[in-house]
């Protein structure tokens, strides 16, 4: 995205957000790797952000808060296919959305969005994944266009937290990135093609544990 600074920009986008491990174009990149994952404790979750951050070449967009509910169920799933869903975000919603222009409308699409895995647990307890499906409208005064594709972050067992960052802990067998797309207005602040990089660390109700190897 090719933003002036002197004129910001109204970018936010839903990161796939909320749900638990760890977000190519609009979908995760599939690889021939191959992963065995255990999920206990699983089951229905709820999931509570403070603060979320969306950021294009230096300018930020910030939302005060982020709530997400959906399901991670228990179970083993034996050399599967990487990315490796384990589960889904069903419902996903954001407050206090604010630009450099002002005020910024998301319109969440196509739910759910499906969590998966996608490396090896390590000794800290961390897995990384993707939040893949992510599907957005976004609008603010003379300005819209979409967003859609996968967040990457990582699940953190000990804190039940999902960490959402292009910076990960592990090696992850499979990639993915969020992707601007359907572009109307913006004066060219906002380009079809962008990938922007979104963080936030997100608290599960449900302090499920996962175990990738």
């Amino acid at each position: 995205m090719r933003i002036r600074k002197r004129a910001g920009s109204a970018l936010f986008v839903v990161a796939a957000v909320a749900t638990v491990v760890g977000l190519g174009a609009t979908t995760a990149l599939a690889t021939s790797a191959t992963l065995t994952v255990k999920v206990t404790k699983g089951g229905p979750y709820t999931a509570k952000s403070s603060k979320t951050v969306l950021t294009d070449h230096g300018v930020s967009v910030t939302c005060s808060s982020s709530k997400a509910s959906g399901s991670v169920p228990t179970k083993t799933y034996t050399r599967a296919k990487v990315p490796v869903t384990v589960g889904t975000a069903a419902k996903l919603s954001f407050t206090g959305c604010t630009g450099p222009l002002g005020k910024v409308t998301v319109k969440v699409n196509k739910l759910p969005y499906h969590v998966t895995v996608t490396s090896k647990t390590n000794g800290k307890g961390q897995t990384d994944g993707l939040i893949t499906g992510a599907n957005t409208s976004v609008s603010m005064t003379g300005c819209s266009f979409k967003v859609t594709g996968s967040a990457p972050g990582f699940y953190t067992n000990g804190t039940h937290k999902l960490t959402l960052t292009p910076k990960l802990p592990n090696k992850p067998l499979a990639s993915g990135r969020l992707t601007v797309s359907n572009v109307s207005g913006c004066a060219g602040l906002v380009s079809n093609g962008d990938h922007p990089t979104y963080k936030s660390i997100y608290t599960l109700s449900r302090a499920f544990v996962i175990r990738a190897s």
